[in-house]
């Protein structure tokens, strides 16, 4: 990242820096015509949320690091910008990926919305996909993501946000929202998420949120540790929580084939957060009348549920087309346990096109993650934080 003239608040100075040091020690300050050129990494663990002026221009650029991503992209607030996501108006050109000359791939996703009081988000996430990130020290994440946002007026960048953690919140707000629709008027008690990452942390945050009503929540997960430290952050966070019942925690290791069994016949909801390329469970196990949020598989060779479950459901829904060739889709249609206009995208269900499903009926949401999501949260996050909203949906 390039920035030509800025202040800001922060210790981070790069070796032979143009800087001079102003009155408070913390502060430093670029002089002369020289550009500072800052690595993603160094930007997001240093600074907190700065405006930079560009002395040509006067286009004012804040960044937003994760910290308060995490503060003021709500639940609430995150499901309601995928409301936005799915039903505005959305211009959403195909993504461009670059692989050959690079260590990964990255891709580049553009898009737009405009909501129906006319007002319109545009911007792009980049990603790219780097295993290796995980080896460093320290260490950092594998699929690094930033959110640029452009004025539509003018088209100049005004927002640069750290896009790792945004996107697990917004695809676990997509995931909260399909539930709420598909699973409207019946009872919810039981919650059942595979996988203690980043991405089922989340997924569980926000089905909690929907569902005061969830008393048992089952992290299933490979590594004791990890399932253990989520179980514990989530009785943390939901003591504090005020509205519906008492909830109990409890982990349960993938290797335990019983417990995993026991668990999937009690959900009323299940979230798979992980990279399986195997199902995590069989169609038989499934509760009447469940909800499957699957949003761990996004290759042709991934797959978390078989093709029993797909045809077990009542109702299967995308969040677009473009999960078709994923595996848990793809071998479900080429297997005939599901054929191609027995499928609908969310937008169809959100807009009161599809209906869910009846008392009885499982439901299954697959999702591979759209530009318009991640747009969409990037907008409503800007809006919180420009409003000096608070860091709580109370």
């Amino acid at each position: 990242l390039q920035i030509s003239s800025f202040q800001a608040t922060g210790t981070f100075a790069p070796s032979n820096p143009p800087f001079r040091r102003g009155r408070s020690r913390n502060r430093i300050t670029q002089t002369g015509s020289s550009s500072c050129y800052l690595s993603a990494p160094q930007i997001w663990q240093t600074f907190d949320i700065f405006s930079t002026s560009s002395r040509q221009s006067g286009v004012m650029l804040r960044i937003v690091e994760e910290k308060k991503v995490s503060e003021h992209l709500t639940p609430s607030r995150a499901i309601a910008s995928q409301l936005a996501a799915f039903t505005w108006s959305r211009e959403v050109p195909d993504r461009i990926i670059l692989t050959e000359l690079l260590s990964g791939p990255s891709l580049f996703k553009p898009c737009a919305l405009r909501a129906p009081d006319g007002k319109t988000i545009v911007g792009a996430k980049i990603v790219s996909v780097r295993p290796s990130n995980a080896a460093l020290t320290p260490p950092l994440p594998t699929v690094p993501a930033t959110i640029l946002l452009l004025d539509d007026a003018t088209g100049a960048l005004t927002t640069l946000i750290d896009g790792t953690l945004l996107t697990a919140i917004r695809t676990a707000a997509g995931s909260a929202l399909a539930t709420q629709r598909l699973r409207s008027g019946k009872t919810t008690s039981s919650l059942v998420v595979f996988g203690a990452g980043l991405q089922g942390l989340q997924h569980a945050r926000h089905i909690l949120h929907s569902f005061p009503s969830i008393t048992s929540v089952k992290i299933m997960n490979r590594s004791e540790p990890r399932a253990l430290a989520a179980c514990a952050s989530l009785a943390a966070e939901f003591a504090k929580f005020e509205e519906g019942e008492a909830k109990a925690f409890e982990c349960v290791l993938l290797s335990d084939r019983p417990g995993v069994r026991a668990a999937v016949e009690g959900a009323d909801v299940i979230c798979l957060c992980t990279n399986s390329s195997e199902p995590l469970f069989e169609a038989a196990w499934l509760k009447e009348g469940c909800h499957i949020n699957g949003v761990g598989s996004y290759t042709p060779d991934m797959q978390e549920v078989d093709t029993g479950t797909v045809g077990r459901c009542e109702k299967v829904v995308l969040d677009s087309f473009e999960a078709l060739p994923v595996g848990d889709i793809a071998k479900a249609l080429d297997a005939g346990a599901v054929k191609r206009e027995e499928l609908f995208e969310l937008a169809e269900i959100l807009q009161g096109e599809q209906q869910g499903s009846g008392p009885e009926g499982c439901t299954f949401f697959k999702s591979v993650g759209l530009a318009s999501q991640d747009i969409a949260a990037a907008g409503f996050l800007l809006d919180a934080l420009e409003a000096g909203e608070g860091v709580t949906d109370k």
